[in-house]
């Protein structure tokens, strides 16, 4: 991973996500106290509420109980079944005594709207403030709430608008409804039925409210969902449950909760009104109060905050991008033109431009690339000089080598008093010495193998019969140039010092061979070899600083100053990936391998 990616990756682990998630807590911790702050104070706020509709139903009980143990109202049941509409001798009860009877009574209660009242063989009467056709007995006896009636044996029933829909669904308007008792005996007489307009239910909620009405609404729900009541008029007869699907549960203790209620967050808050003593069945109310009229001006700074945090990451950002990434940019481009000048291009520089300090950084690169340029083409001259140098010194050692050599040859055939041979070999040292006093170093290869038989030639006047020669090279590599005097001296170890002992005919056998864009000569014989010992010396390549000739022991330098001359003069001349290789093995005889480069021409 480059430095601009960690980088960046840090400023994101230890900048940006600690200020998100440090933000993001402060938010979630704020909101749950503001919610439970504001939800205890709406469940006190609830807890009055109660308190007044429990006085609200608590009073129209009294009423009804109160008038319920009357004794004209008993009359009226013990009566019912001996008055008939059309009778001319009616008994001290007639419908109109009823009528009169309850107005004066009941219906003195403002609250209540109308009365009708069952015997139990299903007769019934009414009475009420408005006109309006009463429930008739069968629907009472066929509702779902008629067994509830019955069980409860005299208590009464509340049911809400639309709660049980044979009842009615006007709005405020609520029924009670109960078993009538003997007052003296305790026997069922019959049942009443009284609905009752509670508008005392908006001034309720209404004392409750801020002055932001728009944002509370106040619910009053049965246990499945069913809304009784809405102070806003809305929602009367929808079911809650579906309202808030998954979040409400009225089966839960009381509690408050955020929720989005028709598409806006809210803080909903839940009451049980506890008041199934006064014949209410496990209603509750429901406070639902928007989240901004909740939160207030907390809601508004936490925003405000909230955007100014990431407005300042923003500018962090773009900081980071425009000016940390520049400066990481220059030393990834630094770091990039490093390895390539590691690499060997001395041409790479920096691109400059500005006034600030990376840029006199570019600069000072620049500069030291140019320096580190120009010591490099100093030391490369040096070296140069000092590889001449050096091939003009072994050069020089092998001519004398050569001659001194040559002459102890002729000077025994001249001992032997073989003039003719004499003759011929000063002949063909005359032409070697020709070829060895030319100024240039490189030759072709053909002038080098002409060279060589010269020398072959001269050889042969001395070790008649004792060894044969084979030269192989393919005419398309006769016109590369190689250094000159590199076979001789080659050919003159396996004769010196491979030859000697042997008291068979030996062969050497001299080979050019193309390997593509490389020359390989081989110089082979049959001779005694070399021991592993010695061999091991010669297994120098691996370290070409070594000149060849200072692996030899000082009683065998001097016979192998030739050989040591041309391993070094190649390596010298050609580089490192060239030079001389040697393979032996004692009493088979010996090879030696020498690569140089194909080259056409005047040489390097």
């Amino acid at each position: 991973m480059n430095l601009n990616k960690k980088v960046f990756i840090g400023f994101l682990l230890f900048i940006i996500i600690p200020l998100f998630v440090l933000g993001s807590a402060v938010y979630t911790v704020s909101q749950q106290l503001i919610e439970k702050k504001y939800g205890d104070l709406t469940e006190v706020t609830l807890q009055a509420i109660s308190r007044n509709i429990y006085y609200m139903f608590k009073e129209a009980n009294y009423f009804s109980d109160f008038w319920m143990v009357k004794d004209g109202i008993q009359g009226i049941y013990r009566t019912m079944d001996e008055v008939k509409p059309n009778d001319d001798a009616p008994s001290s009860y007639d419908l109109n005594t009823f009528d009169t009877l309850l107005r004066g009574s009941i219906l003195t209660y403002s609250p209540i709207q109308s009365v009708v009242i069952y015997n139990n063989v299903g007769k019934s009467f009414s009475a009420g403030r408005t006109s309006g056709s009463a429930l008739p007995w069968k629907a009472l006896n066929n509702s779902t709430a008629f067994e509830q009636i019955k069980v409860l044996n005299g208590s009464p029933l509340w049911i809400g608008p639309s709660e049980h829909k044979e009842f009615g669904s006007g709005r405020g308007e609520f029924y009670q409804a109960r078993m009538v008792k003997d007052f003296w005996t305790m026997d069922n007489l019959g049942y009443m039925l009284l609905k009752f307009k509670f508008n005392e239910l908006d001034q309720i909620f209404k004392s409750f409210n801020t002055n932001e009405e728009n944002d509370k609404r106040y619910l009053l729900v049965n246990k499945s969902g069913l809304i009784l009541y809405d102070n806003k008029q809305h929602l009367e007869g929808a079911n809650v449950l579906q309202l808030l699907p998954g979040k409400l549960d009225l089966g839960q203790y009381n509690h408050s909760f955020q929720a989005n209620f028709q598409n806006e967050k809210s803080l909903v808050s839940l009451y049980h009104l506890q008041i199934n003593q006064m014949g209410v069945q496990d209603w509750s109310v429901v406070s639902i109060t928007s989240w901004k009229s909740v939160a207030g001006e907390i809601e508004t700074i936490m925003k405000l905050v909230a955007g100014i945090t990431f407005v300042c990451l923003f500018f962090a950002l773009v900081y980071n991008l425009v000016f940390v990434r520049r400066i990481i940019q220059l030393i990834l481009r630094m770091l990039s033109s490093m390895k390539k000048v590691e690499r060997g291009d001395l041409t790479t520089r920096m691109e400059e431009s500005g006034k600030d300090e990376t840029t006199a950084l570019a600069r000072g690169f620049n500069s030291l690339v140019v320096r580190v340029e120009d010591l490099l083409d100093e030391v490369k001259r040096q070296q140069d000089r000092k590889n001449k140098a050096e091939l003009m010194l072994l050069q020089a050692q092998i001519k004398p080598h050569f001659l001194f050599n040559t002459l102890e040859s002729i000077n025994v055939l001249a001992i032997q008093n073989q003039g003719k041979k004499v003759s011929q070999m000063v002949y063909r040292l005359g032409n070697l010495l020709r070829i060895g006093m030319e100024s240039r170093e490189e030759i072709t290869l053909k002038q080098e193998l002409e060279h060589l038989k010269s020398y072959l030639e001269i050889q042969e006047f001395r070790f008649e019969d004792q060894f044969q020669y084979e030269i192989d090279a393919p005419p398309e590599l006769l016109d590369f140039y190689i250094l000159k005097l590199t076979l001789q001296p080659l050919v003159e170890n396996a004769i010196q010092h491979g030859f000697e002992p042997i008291a068979y005919k030996g062969l050497i056998t001299i080979k050019i061979v193309d390997e593509d864009e490389r020359i390989a000569l081989y110089v082979s014989d049959n001779g005694i070899g070399i021991s592993a010992e010695k061999l091991a010396k010669f297994h120098y390549k691996t370290e070409l600083e070594t000149p060849f000739h200072e692996i030899m022991d000082a009683n065998e330098e001097r016979r192998g100053l030739g050989v040591s001359n041309v391993a070094d003069r190649i390596r010298i001349q050609y580089g490192e990936i060239y030079g001389m290789f040697i393979c032996s093995q004692e009493g088979y005889g010996t090879t030696m391998k020498i690569v140089i480069p194909k080259i056409k021409g005047e040489g390097l």
